[in-house]
């Protein structure tokens, strides 16, 4: 152990004689003998080294100033006075002093020991409290963790129930809209509204009834109606065979399809009750080039529809003649044939499709036509262009409201008007119950009648005819 614990137990001497069976209580100075009287005792006036009073016993060595041992203060004490006997008062010190230095000498002997024990009781106290500090550190971090762990598992338990609530009610209302629906097939109805334009659609799901849908496994043609179940066959490139719901309100068409012939030439004719029922013609634009039109009426040709014009197809959709209308018209008629003409158009909605009818009004001026003047819009097939064609998003209620306005604006200039349209269109695109007022003219390159709806003239193929290089469309007109 150090110097300092050393020092501190020395200095604790004064406990150590305070704890002697001391006691000077009740004595006064009588009680210790004198100098002379202790001279006379010991009959020996040589008194060097002889202690003569109780602080003289206590003897510290001059070198490190510290008590002497014990075994020497006795044998100073026997040579220095040997025939000195201490006083009972004297003994009674004397007697403490070697108990007191056990005493000491057992504090200090024990004292690294302690110091040990009590550095060591130090670190095991200091220890268990850093150890208790970590655990307590863990047992912190453990609480967070699993705190986190509980928001988060709460945060998808809440998605989750907001989630199966949605779906929930997403399954009551379409729940509540088959309801309706089968409702709606109960009581036959049949028409639903398209929304904002207030135009109206025929429900296909209320016309076809799956029990008693019997379709053949691979139809020849396309020309199956199921009239009783109001459904029609329609045969599509892409999506091949589809069902298609019949529209209430427009007229089919009466033709009797056997009545439709046709020669070596393929020239289509209408035969009923023996007699011909029917006009041959031809439709032009100035992809014919210069046309010999004595020729062509000499060829059989008693009819023909011309182009009188275009709408572009790109962003700008600009207006044009068509380069030989004039040309053709006046030619044509004085060959004896009776005319019509065509726009080709690209409307947008119903303010251009009036732009391109009165067009069509300002070329012809005060021209006589014997046919319609017809609204031919058609599709665009983007294949190969640089840009989508800008009729690629119309509706198809737009789209029957602008061919209306044009036939409309038409009519009021006295002339007759019509709408050219393809099965397809017919059937999907427009609402043909608006054109009950107009005929129709067909665009289905077949012999086989397939066309369900009524139609005034059928543009059935092409072919050659004489005064024209190259093919030619082949129309036939019926007449009523």
């Amino acid at each position: 152990m150090d110097e300092n614990m050393d020092k501190d137990i020395l200095e604790d001497d004064s406990d150590i004689f305070m704890d002697a069976p001391v006691s000077l209580d009740g004595l006064d100075d009588d009680a210790f003998p004198t100098e002379e009287e202790t001279s006379e005792e010991s009959g020996d006036d040589d008194t060097d080294g002889v202690t003569k009073s109780v602080e003289d016993l206590y003897v510290y060595d001059d070198k490190e100033d510290d008590p002497v041992d014990d075994k020497d203060l006795y044998r100073d004490f026997e040579d220095k006075a040997p025939s000195v006997k201490p006083t009972v008062t004297e003994q009674n010190v004397i007697s403490a002093v070697p108990e007191a230095r056990k005493r000491q000498d057992r504090m200090v002997n024990a004292a690294p020991g302690a110091a040990a024990s009590e550095a060591t009781a130090d670190r095991q106290m200091y220890g268990e409290e850093f150890r208790g500090h970590r655990d307590s550190v863990k047992i912190n971090r453990i609480y967070i963790v699993n705190t986190v762990i509980s928001m988060f598992t709460l945060c998808a338990v809440a998605a989750g129930i907001f989630t199966g609530y949605a779906y929930l009610k997403k399954l009551e209302q379409d729940l509540g809209s088959s309801k309706r629906r089968i409702a709606d097939l109960e009581t036959g109805t049949s028409v639903t509204s398209s929304g904002d334009s207030g135009e109206e659609y025929v429900d296909a799901v209320s016309l076809i009834d799956e029990e008693e849908l019997n379709e053949p496994d691979a139809p020849e043609n396309d020309s199956m109606v199921d009239i009783d179940n109001g459904k029609l066959l329609l045969y599509d490139s892409y999506v091949g065979y589809s069902w298609v719901p019949v529209l209430s309100g427009v007229k089919p068409n009466t033709y009797v399809k056997e009545n439709f012939r046709v020669d070596d030439d393929f020239r289509m004719k209408y035969v009923s009750n023996g007699e011909v029922s029917s006009y041959f013609g031809i439709d032009v634009s100035s992809h014919q080039g210069d046309i010999n039109w004595d020729a062509v009426r000499s060829d059989g040709v008693e009819f023909a529809i011309l182009r009188i014009g275009v709408r572009g197809y790109g962003e700008e959709g600009n207006i044009k003649l068509d380069e030989k209308f004039f040309d053709n018209y006046e030619n044509a008629h004085k060959a004896g044939l009776d005319l019509g003409v065509y726009f080709y158009s690209q409307a947008l909605n119903v303010d251009e499709a009036i732009e391109e009818a009165n067009f069509v009004l300002e070329q012809l001026g005060s021209r006589k036509l014997e046919y319609p003047i017809v609204f031919d819009w058609e599709p665009v097939d983007p294949t190969g262009l640089d840009s989508p064609p800008r009729t690629e998003d119309i509706m198809p209620g737009t789209l029957t409201l602008s061919a209306l306005a044009f036939c409309e604006t038409i009519r009021d200039a006295g002339y007759d008007a019509m709408i050219y349209t393809n099965k397809k269109m017919a059937y999907i695109k427009y609402d043909m119950r608006k054109f009950a007022d107009y005929p129709i003219w067909l665009a289905l390159y077949s012999t086989d009648l397939t066309y369900y709806y009524d139609f005034d003239m059928w543009q059935y193929g092409f072919g050659t005819v004489d005064g024209i290089e190259g093919e030619v469309d082949f129309d036939i007109s019926i007449i009523r």
